[in-house]
């Protein structure tokens, strides 16, 4: 029997839906870690309570007795609990955030005009609460706790040898695992591939996934500003951090060379999917890696995918041999199709391949 620790989140949802596919559902409990009286985004009838209370020990039970504890995103408000525990095996999961913007990790995340107006003016009193907690009751048990992990559970290489980089008390080997979309990239097939804004001539391209200010909004359209780039840009803002959101729309960055729509509303998962077959391309301007539903659904769909060229992911999509282009590469007038990456995203991440991973992973 496995144990998986897992957040309140929508992910959990379709993993937890492929686990039943793969027919080893039976073989995985679930505990939910949330401070909320009620589960929000699970859908399933699950077990939660916070941790570090009596509530969450008697669910979880002796952590010893499992066969493989899984922790989904590795937050540092675990560090005391992992610890403090025993296990035949510990894996985590990694989510992005619980390994790139820890905060003692050292990595240059944001591009100049991010930094300068963003990060360096708007660090919320929440966020300094939430470190202070970290360092009076945490802190002290990050490195045997990172020292318990044995597995690292990422499809990325690059990812895994950063985590190692960073985190000298981890010696965990690395386990390839990935999260798949609500909608399986070979679903995709039935979509409409077609791109191009007729009503005005130019391109129309997603700028981003979310709200995040790792994305680097401004610094991508304070470029294509300078180097006129036409296009009409539509900037995703319906989830994430909401006091980011609302810095992009109050900064309102300047672009003559085409529009900006600001996408604040929630959008239905199929809009959303119908959103990013009517583009004609995604910008994504981060370092860490971020937002790879979304950025192999558009290559999935033959879609113009522009990155950050220092993007920590770069070498995985070399190696898998997945075109991209830097966002540099904009400028250049270049009437060639755009390569279909179909086979090489479902060679590296089909259906087939995940539940078979998840029979040998969690069977």
């Amino acid at each position: 029997m496995n144990l998986h620790i897992v957040p309140d989140n929508t992910f959990i949802n379709r993993f937890y839906a492929n686990l039943i596919e793969a027919g080893v559902a039976s073989n995985n409990r679930f505990v939910v870690r949330t401070n909320g009286s009620t589960l929000k985004s699970i859908k399933h009838d699950f077990s939660f309570a916070k941790p570090y209370t009596r509530k969450f020990d008697d669910l979880v039970g002796d952590t010893a007795q499992y066969d493989g504890v899984f922790i989904h995103q590795f937050s540092p408000l675990l560090y005391k609990w992992v610890a403090t525990h025993a296990f035949k095996q510990l894996d985590w999961m990694v989510w992005g955030a619980d390994l790139y913007n820890l905060p003692f990790v050292r990595a240059e995340l944001y591009a100049p005009l991010t930094q300068r107006y963003y990060v360096g003016r708007n660090t919320s009193i929440h966020h300094w609460l939430y470190l202070a907690k970290v360092w009076l009751l945490h802190a002290r048990y990050r490195r045997q706790a990172y020292s318990r992990v044995n597995h690292v559970l990422t499809w990325m290489k690059s990812e895994f040898d950063f985590a190692c980089a960073q985190l000298d008390a981890l010696q965990a080997s690395q386990r390839f695992f990935f999260y798949e979309n609500d909608l399986p990239y070979h679903a995709l097939d039935q979509m409409a591939k077609s791109g191009s804004n007729a009503a005005t001539g130019r391109p129309l391209y997603i700028v981003g996934n979310s709200a995040t200010p790792e994305l680097n909004h401004l610094d991508a359209i304070d470029w294509m500003e300078e180097n006129g780039v036409e296009a009409d840009l539509v900037v995703p803002l319906s989830y994430g951090d909401t006091r980011y959101a609302q810095f992009l729309m109050k900064q309102k960055p300047a672009y003559r060379h085409g529009t900006i729509r600001f996408l604040t509303e929630y959008m239905s998962f199929d809009a959303y999917l119908n959103l990013l077959a009517s583009a004609d391309g995604l910008i994504m301007n981060n370092v860490r890696p971020q937002g790879y539903g979304n950025i192999l659904m558009m290559m999935y769909l033959g879609k113009q995918v522009f990155l950050n060229a220092r993007n920590l992911s770069v070498p995985e999509l070399n190696d898998a041999g997945l075109i991209w282009e830097p966002l540099q590469h904009m400028v250049e007038k270049n009437e060639r199709p755009w390569p279909n990456n179909r086979e090489r995203v479902l060679n590296l991440l089909s259906h087939e391949k995940l539940i078979e991973t998840y029979q040998s992973l969690f069977g």
